[in-house]
Formats: structure tokens, C-alpha cells, sequence
């Protein structure tokens, strides 16, 4: 057993001793060692290389989600938290153990727990799920999430209504990239704009088979699978491209923004709204837990170069801050 093994060679080198003398090594580890035992097997397993297997990158999720839980706890409620783990008979090992780390000051329980946290955070972004997974999961309640997010971001989203008030002709084509179930197809129609055609593509089918149970009466509209990064896009030529919530998923967002623009026609416009750093504090929080969503903030050095930007916006909101850009390209090139 290397686990047992790495437990007893690290206690022979004296880097963790006993509590006391009356309570076992096996009790001990549950509070001294099992943040060091996460790191070790982080640093020794090559994740980089894709080598683990489904069961062990859910083994290493659950241990991240229980390193940030705990640290939470006693990041938030220091003392208090600690003692509800004194648990068992009195005179038990786990109890003087669970006591003993319970009475620690209350300084020190919330730096263990802001470290245990972090720890969690960044295994968490070790070992992120797939975007297709993610929206299998979530694609039959993703229609109750969406007021969270349009309340946590009100001008952003009135900004966003406003650009494409502003930049959709009528009777126009519009692409919708990573349209999900519909939420800018149905934004289209609260605000009553006559678009001609539109062409909503996704990589879930999940997603997808949601969109098209909702709009199945609007004969304008059209839903297709593909992926953005690899696939080609639709033919013809687009008066209005648009996308919200998917560029911060994709690994090389430029090189979508570019092939959204050879869609585009000639005095058409690209709308594009997505999360971005802003270099403060929860940025910095928010980004190693968006790893696991397979998701990042984007960088200004990144979006300033997508074709043909005319403005960028921010705006600040629930986690993080969004950017709405707007591209304009020339009438005639």
C-alpha cells in the first residue's frame, strides 16, 4: 500500500509527530496529513498528461470538494466548526484528537482553513469537467438559472438589449453561437425585433433538444449541433452574430472570433457578450473555480484583438465583471 506506506515514512522522518502518546497515528493523519497526502499525489500523478482514469479524476474531485467545504467551515465559523467534528465516546482517540484541534486559536483554524480552501480551488481546476458534460447535467432546470444571471448583471443585459436594437436590420440573418436553449432567440422576440432568419448552433444535444421543444412554432428558426472551435459554420453570409456566456469555455477564443467574422456580411455586426478579468479579488477567487467548468476569464490583451472591435464595455455583477464588445465590419472591404 504506497499510501500507508508514504503515512509511515513520513512519520519515521519526524515531519508530523504524535498529539500525544495515547492517541494512534491513523487519528492523527485525519487532522496533520490528509492535506499533505492531496498534495503529494497532485504533484506525483502527471495530470497534464491526461494518465488517470475517469474513477480516480472523481475520486480527486470529491477529496477537492471536501478540502474546500472544510476550509470554508472553518474559514467562516473558526471554533464553532471544529467542535461539531468532536464526535464519539469521550475517552476515544478520534475525540481527543477532534478535541485538541477544535481548542487550537481561532487565528489559526481560519489559516488552516483559507489554506485548505485554496488547496481545494486549485484541485478543483485540475481536473475540470467537459463542457458537454456540464450542460448535460444542467440542461433540463439551465432555464430556472438564467434570472439568477440576468438579475446578478441588469447593465450589462440592458446593454446588451440595446446593442441589439441598434445592430440587427430588419428581416436580418442572425448566427447564434453556443445558443444553448434559445435564451437569445427568446430575447429576440420579447423585444420584438424582425429578424428574418436565425441559426442557433451548440455542441451539447442536450441543450439543443431543449431549444427546439421551446421554439418548435417559430418556422424562422433553426438549431444545429457543432463545435465552434473545430467544426465550420453555417454558409451564407450573417447580418448579426451574436453570443453570450460561451467564449470564456472556448480555448482559443480568437480564432472563433475570426471565423465568426468571415460569416459575417458587409456591414454587419458581432455582439459578444463574456466574462473577463478585471485584476481584483474575485477574479482571482473566481477563475481557479471556473477551471473546473472549463471556463476562464478572458484577458483584454485577448478580446482587444477579435476583429473589427468598435467598443468594449464592462460591466461588474454577480462574480465577476462581463464585457459586451461590439465588431462592425465595413459596408464594403
Amino acid at each position: 500500500m504506497q499510501l500507508q506506506g508514504t503515512f509511515h515514512e513520513l512519520y519515521r522522518d519526524q515531519t508530523v509527530p504524535y498529539i500525544s502518546e495515547d492517541v494512534p497515528l491513523a487519528y492523527t493523519l485525519i487532522y496533520r496529513l490528509y492535506p499533505a497526502q492531496v498534495i503529494y499525489w497532485y504533484w506525483l500523478v502527471p495530470l497534464h498528461r491526461r494518465e488517470w482514469s475517469v474513477n480516480k479524476k472523481v475520486a480527486l474531485r470529491a477529496t477537492a470538494a471536501a478540502l474546500l467545504l472544510d476550509g470554508l467551515g472553518l474559514l467562516v465559523f473558526g471554533q464553532a466548526y471544529a467542535r461539531l467534528w468532536r464526535l464519539g465516546p469521550r475517552r476515544s482517540a478520534y475525540r481527543k484528537t477532534a478535541s485538541w484541534f477544535a481548542n487550537l486559536p481561532a487565528s489559526i483554524l481560519r489559516l488552516i482553513g483559507f489554506a485548505e480552501s485554496a488547496l481545494g480551488l486549485i484541485l478543483l481546476g485540475q481536473v475540470p469537467v467537459s463542457v458537454r458534460a456540464l450542460y448535460r447535467a444542467v440542461a433540463g432546470f439551465y432555464d430556472e438559472l438564467m434570472p439568477v444571471w440576468v438579475e446578478g448583471y441588469p447593465g450589462a443585459y440592458q446593454a446588451l438589449d440595446d446593442a441589439l436594437r441598434s445592430h440587427l436590420p430588419a428581416g436580418g440573418r442572425v448566427l447564434d453561437l453556443g445558443c444553448g436553449t434559445g435564451a437569445n432567440l427568446q430575447r429576440l422576440l420579447d423585444l420584438g425585433l424582425p429578424f428574418g432568419e436565425y441559426v442557433g448552433v451548440d455542441i451539447s444535444p442536450d441543450m439543443l433538444a431543449q431549444a427546439r421543444q421551446k421554439f418548435a412554432g417559430v418556422e424562422n428558426a433553426t438549431f444545429r449541433q457543432l463545435d465552434v472551435l473545430h467544426d465550420p459554420l453555417p454558409r451564407g453570409s450573417f447580418d448579426l452574430i451574436i453570443s453570450t456566456w460561451v467564449f470564456e469555455h472556448l480555448p482559443e477564443p480568437s480564432s472563433v472570433a475570426w471565423k465568426a467574422w468571415e460569416r459575417l456580411g458587409p456591414g454587419g455586426h458581432m455582439v459578444l457578450f463574456f466574462e473577463v478579468w478585471d485584476d481584483t479579488w474575485r477574479s482571482r477567487v473566481t477563475e481557479p473555480v471556473w477551471r473546473f467548468f472549463n471556463a476562464h476569464l478572458l484577458r483584454e490583451g485577448t478580446y482587444c484583438k477579435f476583429p473589427g472591435v468598435a467598443s468594449v464595455d464592462c460591466f461588474g455583477g454577480l462574480w465577476t465583471s462581463v464585457a459586451l464588445l461590439i465588431s462592425n465590419k465595413p459596408a464594403v472591404e
